[in-house]
């Protein structure tokens, strides 16, 4: 019985039907036995720095991930590899902000720090937002020393009873000042590099450029800063749709309201899930470059309550068409050409907040020699020595998906960082 049953094994093996199959697991036994005898071979004869035909293999199969990259689903891997604190700063009218620093465990003494600051009525989370989507994250890992500062009223900056009784003026002349020596005083250099989301970056310009009026030299000065990255800022503001806000703006009760309620309506904003996927949001990103995840925790944690001063400032540069100092005596577009700072200016190509032209501007007016515009988008494009070259990315980036974006870590943020790198090398002077 036991032979009739192998002879018949036998039979149905060597049979036409299982031809193909016999070929395969030939074929699989003849890659094994190469293999083994590859590695045989490289056990017998080791070398230093050696690498055998199984590991080739092996790293054909599976790549290594772009040094600048980490692994997403190992979040203790960030904690194994980053320290994190809370600075506490006192600006001169006597405001606690709060910085986060993160940096590697060991700190580069041969790297500038960097300064991160958001945009209008965001807070840190627009660069730090959450474990596996943080530039800051990525520009710690990557070995900087970063400080990701919030303005008063916004994320740790908040406190329980604001009185809301600040401008954009404010921000620049008592924000950033304390900011910047803190930052300073904390890292041990001389220098750092200022990297700026919409306001953010603005803010960069306005410093400068009362640096090169020298409106006052114990407020601002430029030599500390030794290169500047704008992303999403805006410098001129012509669009219809905005203009159209403004004027809905003065002719209804919201001047007369302490505050702008952006916080509630953020978070009213994250349950429509019907609008969140629509064009209605365009302002704010480009809405098939955002994960619905990513924006409901832009929404729900990136945003703030934002001061009537600075709500109003905002309208009137609107109306005015130009970016300028809270008591309008400085036109920051008209005076561009005191900014003499390494640039590099980062936009989208379908920003409805900072156009396109909008970056064109700043970086045709700045008197920098180090300047780069880099525009991102499907017709995307790059300037440096007034040359043009035309780019195309992955995807038509808007406002937030410039840092928050499902290909912002392929995209942006390797272009920014190598940008960063080849300035943030301490000098010997």
């Amino acid at each position: 019985m036991n032979l009739s049953t192998g002879n018949m094994a036998e039979r149905l093996w060597k049979s036409e039907g299982l031809r193909s199959l016999r070929t395969w697991l030939a074929r699989i036994r003849q890659s094994i036995a190469r293999i083994a005898a590859a590695a045989r071979e490289t056990t017998k004869t080791p070398t230093s720095g050696s690498v055998s035909h199984i590991q080739k293999l092996y790293r054909v199969l599976n790549p290594a991930p772009s040094p600048f990259f980490y692994p997403e689903e190992r979040h203790d891997y960030i904690f194994k590899k980053i320290s994190k604190k809370s600075i506490s700063v006192i600006t001169e009218d006597d405001i606690t902000l709060t910085i986060t620093n993160k940096h590697p465990r060991v700190k580069s003494k041969n790297l500038y720090p960097i300064l991160c600051l958001p945009g209008l009525a965001e807070t840190r989370f627009v660069l730090d937002q959450a474990l596996g989507n943080s530039f800051v994250d990525y520009l710690a890992l990557n070995g900087f020393d970063v400080y990701m500062a919030e303005l008063r009223g916004h994320g740790k900056s908040l406190h329980l009873k604001e009185r809301y009784n600040w401008n954009v003026q404010t921000f620049l002349d008592f924000d950033v000042p304390a900011i910047i020596n803190k930052v300073l005083e904390e890292s041990g250099q001389r220098q750092f590099l200022w990297v700026g989301h919409s306001m953010g970056g603005m803010l960069l310009l306005a410093y400068l450029i009362s640096a090169g009026l020298a409106k006052d030299k114990n407020i601002y000065d430029a030599s500390l800063v030794r290169g500047g990255v704008t992303v999403g800022s805006p410098i001129v503001f012509n669009q219809p749709s905005l203009i159209a806000l403004a004027l809905a703006y003065k002719l209804t009760f919201l001047p007369r309201l302490p505050y702008i309620p952006t916080d509630n309506l953020a978070n009213w904003l994250s349950v429509l899930r019907f609008v969140l996927d629509s064009p209605l949001t365009y302002h704010f990103w480009n809405w098939r470059n955002m994960d619905v995840n990513n924006k409901m925790l832009y929404l729900k944690d990136g945003i703030d309550n934002m001061a009537q001063g600075v709500m109003r400032d905002f309208m009137e540069y609107i109306l005015v068409g130009d970016f300028c100092s809270s008591d309008g005596k400085i036109n920051y577009r008209e005076n561009l050409f005191l900014v003499n700072t390494p640039l590099l200016i980062v936009g989208g190509a379908v920003d409805a907040m900072a156009s396109v032209e909008n970056m064109q501007i700043i970086y045709d007016n700045v008197s920098s020699t180090d300047k780069e515009l880099r525009a991102f988008g499907t017709h995307g494009y790059m300037m440096r020595d007034g040359q043009k070259i035309n780019m195309k990315d992955r995807t038509d980036y808007g406002h937030v998906d410039l840092t928050l974006g499902k290909h912002s870590k392929e995209d942006i943020w390797p272009y920014m960082l190598n940008w960063l790198r080849k300035r943030a090398k301490v000098r010997g002077d």
